[in-house]
């Protein structure tokens, strides 16, 4: 296809409402990663499910982005008291927009929230509350600004990323209060944060590109080019699917 030389990127989005009308939204800096790292973005909207094999098809590659807790229907919890917003609908399309993308083999990088719903696709579970779970954690969620980084995490040497960053150790922003519990069998962990939570996974099939970072890279590219090199080499990813 002419167009492998500018892989076309879904990333997917949230619902909210500004001045009392329900708009599509989505964080620019992930338009502008995509742009850099030299794809085309596209906004996948939530829709009904039969969109989805529409969307995959259009796509090179997927990136689920940041947003709303999961809803624990999905691993089959109750909700705690300290679960923030949800949106079940969002849930239920990009599980399948995950599956479908596995499905096609297409590279996939989900962010934040992103790495929390490719788990539950993938048959993990999610830790509702950090804070309820240990209340002697570090501080996941920062109040710095949103490129600066804020705390440590370990890399292992045999992943992707450490290719990436060249140390085990590198340090990253934080806006999360949710973190993988149970680790989905098909995903395997590649970074932890000083505290023990899994901050980067991997898909354990490496003829498949799968990974999920727990920190925002779109937003830490405009200061930190391992950032930046993280989204072209995901984006090298998806120019060779055939």
């Amino acid at each position: 296809m002419s167009r492998k030389n500018k892989p076309i990127i879904g990333i997917t989005s949230s619902i909210e409402n500004h001045n009392n009308i329900p708009c599509v939204q989505l964080h620019e800096k992930y338009i502008r990663s995509v742009l850099h790292g030299g794809g085309i973005p596209i906004v996948i909207p939530i829709g009904p499910q039969e969109l989805v094999e529409v969307y995959i098809s259009m796509c090179d590659g997927i990136i689920l982005s940041s947003g709303e807790d999961v809803d624990p229907q999905f691993f089959n919890e109750n909700p705690i008291l300290q679960l923030q917003k949800t949106n079940s609908k969002r849930d239920k399309f990009e599980i399948e927009l995950i599956k479908k993308a596995l499905n096609e083999k297409k590279p996939i990088l989900a962010i934040c929230r992103g790495i929390t719903i490719l788990n539950v696709a993938l048959g993990g579970s999610v830790i509702q509350d950090i804070a309820t779970v240990n209340p002697k954690a570090i501080k996941h969620f920062q109040l710095a600004e949103r490129s600066e980084p804020t705390h440590d995490l370990h890399l292992d040497n045999n992943s992707w990323l450490y290719q990436i960053f060249k140390t085990s150790k590198i340090r990253v922003n934080s806006m999360h209060h949710q973190a993988i519990d149970v680790l989905a069998s098909s995903l395997k962990k590649v970074a932890t944060s000083p505290d023990g939570f899994i901050e980067a996974v991997e898909g354990v099939d490496e003829s498949h590109f799968v990974l999920g970072v727990q920190w925002h890279p779109e937003e830490m590219a405009t200061v930190d080019p391992n950032m930046v090199q993280l989204f072209k080499d995901f984006i090298s990813k998806c120019r060779s699917i055939e």
